[in-house]
């Protein structure tokens, strides 16, 4: 048994192998990296941001990292559209696959030999990138509160959407305003969909109050920074001068709560620091903080400023120390490396089934679609629902959004330009899907083509 899996990792390893080598040997490879290499080197230069170093970090993350890793996705997918249509289109096939390898055994070794490629790119990529920001931290001569930090992320104890729905879906019915033609199922799964989205209103002389409990076990230590952060918006999106308090206390303790008066922050944001030793002077113990509570209150005229919009779900947080922002910069190229892996495996099984032409095609198009109906998605409103040349649209877009949703759920770059910090829970859900689950489905699905097709008779 144990000789068998010994032999059987061998000739995967050998099919790996000799990919690599094959791919090294073209001018495609060299090619990605000359155009990786450009977009790296020259892109954050010819996009001009702000002058702030935000405004740079903003184009080194989110543009440069991004158009990278747009550029790795395409060519990952049409590459392995290509390892096993072209060898079948010029009958080569029996030239790589011959006996005793297994159709499984060939398929596997595709695939890692794309992750290898990949992960070597990646890494350069990323290596890249992280040598402009210390070049040009250096040059710029960034203050400590401009450079890019890691912090956990702690979002406020709310109902589950799915409780929220039941609640907003009773309102609804007490007021007489439920949809027609809906049922009660497809509005409770309207309103759980859209339940991160909901926007909650606080008006001038309103306060409204968040607890948090923070993940990390053992807690917030003494003279760690807390910080608050609340993003909101203003009536028809405009910028306008806003006064109010904010608070920030541990939870239980409203008399040691750390005030902060709150004046003209016309950039719609704000964030604050607290150090912990303001809430654990005079007190004993080693343990750690994790129940915090913020409140905050608006003191706009009511005849001056309009309310204030924000989503509790994704707009309040409270941030706390989350190690170094190298090592979150490495766990972002991890998930990116995890969506990678899933086209990988995705391009293959299309390649086993298909010509190289309509391989690539078909694969451009879902990938496509996939964009598209995110966008759809969260775009889409009642109104459009109603009308019937709409439907079948959004019912499309929607069902690719759903079956695409947990792989795509990892929003590296945004977390990396927030200066959040990548959990673990994070990488295994990536790691699970877009490693495990998705390319085992891509081949059971590809083998099984395979050995009708020009493995038939090599098993």
């Amino acid at each position: 048994m144990c000789g068998g899996v010994t032999a059987s990792l061998r000739r995967t390893g050998g099919v790996a192998g000799l990919a690599v080598r094959a791919a090294l040997r073209t001018k495609t490879v060299a090619a990605l990296l000359v155009l990786l290499a450009v977009c790296v080197a020259v892109l954050p230069g010819v996009v001009k941001g702000d002058g702030t170093p935000e405004g740079e970090l903003q184009i080194l993350l989110t543009y440069t990292l991004g158009f990278a890793f747009g550029i790795l996705c395409l060519s990952t997918l049409w590459a392995a559209c290509a390892l096993f249509a072209a060898e079948i289109d010029n009958a080569r096939m029996q030239l790589s696959a011959v006996k005793p390898v297994r159709a499984a055994e060939f398929w596997l070794g595709k695939w890692l030999a794309l992750l290898c490629l990949n992960a070597l790119v990646l890494a350069a990529v990323y290596a890249g990138v992280y040598g402009q920001m210390a070049w040009r931290m250096r040059r710029n001569g960034w203050a400590e509160a401009d450079r890019p930090v890691s912090r956990h992320a702690a979002h406020p104890v709310l109902p589950t959407p799915k409780e929220e729905a039941r609640e907003a879906y009773e309102v609804l019915r007490r007021q007489d305003a439920l949809p027609k033609g809906m049922s009660k199922a497809a509005v409770l799964k309207t309103l759980e969909a859209k339940a991160d989205e909901k926007y909650d209103v606080i008006n001038p002389g309103e306060e409204v109050r968040w607890r948090f409990r923070l993940k990390r076990p053992v807690g917030v230590k003494k003279a760690e920074p807390v910080t608050v952060w609340i993003r909101f918006d203003t009536e028809f999106s405009t910028r306008e001068h806003v006064t109010g308090v904010c608070s920030l206390s541990v939870a239980g303790q409203p008399e040691r709560a750390v005030k902060v008066d709150l004046d003209d922050f016309t950039q719609n944001e704000i964030e604050f620091a607290v150090d912990t030793r303001a809430f654990t002077e005079g007190t004993t113990g080693t343990g750690g903080l994790r129940d915090f509570e913020v409140a905050f209150r608006h003191t706009g005229n009511a005849k001056r400023v309009s309310a204030l919009m924000l989503r509790f779900r994704k707009d309040v947080e409270l941030l706390t120390p989350g190690g170094t922002f190298g090592a979150n910069l490495a766990r972002a190229a991890c998930v990116q490396w995890s969506v990678l892996a899933l086209l990988a495996g995705f391009g293959l099984t299309l390649s086993a089934c298909f010509s190289l032409p309509v391989a690539a095609f078909v694969a451009t198009l879902l990938l496509a679609l996939t964009l598209v109906g995110n966008s759809v998605v969260q775009a889409v409103s009642e109104d459009d629902e109603k009308e019937w040349g709409n439907r079948v649209g959004i019912w499309i877009s929607r069902g690719v959004s759903a079956a695409t949703r947990p792989a795509m759920r990892a929003e590296p770059l945004t977390a990396l330009t927030r200066g959040e910090r990548l959990e673990v829970d994070v990488l295994g859900r990536a790691a699970l899907w877009n490693v495990v689950w998705l390319p085992a489905l891509f081949a059971i699905a590809g083998c099984w083509v395979l050995r009708r097709r020009e493995l038939a008779d090599t098993d």
